[in-house]
């Protein structure tokens, strides 16, 4: 009898032991998608180039966080963009985002 209740509790304890490893494997999982599905946001000012419904070329100042010297470049639009009207030589300032085929604007404001 004592046999078999060391036997169960053994088998119990083993079951908690393997829940709580599972539970703290789903907390640090869920924690790394978590954080990879907060991208960085960039800000920067510069002057358009161009810009169409889909593309917008800026040459923009230094962005030192991306150690990124001032150049002009092409940044994707969002998908049905509701952002501010602006057109060639209009000074910006905006924000950005990496994407899967390079960045991506998230804002933009026209400055004076």
């Amino acid at each position: 009898m004592r046999s078999y209740f060391f036997r169960a509790l053994t088998g119990v304890l083993a079951l908690l032991s393997l829940s709580a490893a599972v539970q703290a494997h789903d907390i640090h999982h869920d924690m790394a998608q978590h954080s990879a599905a907060q991208a960085p946001v960039y800000h920067a000012r510069g002057i358009v180039k161009t810009i169409t419904s889909q593309t917008l070329t800026v040459r923009h100042q230094a962005i030192p966080e991306l150690n990124w010297p001032p150049m002009t470049m092409q940044f994707e639009l969002p998908p049905a963009a509701t952002l501010p009207a602006v057109k060639a030589g209009d000074s910006i300032q905006f924000s950005f985002v990496q994407s899967a085929n390079g960045y991506q604007v998230v804002s933009l404001t026209p400055q004076d």
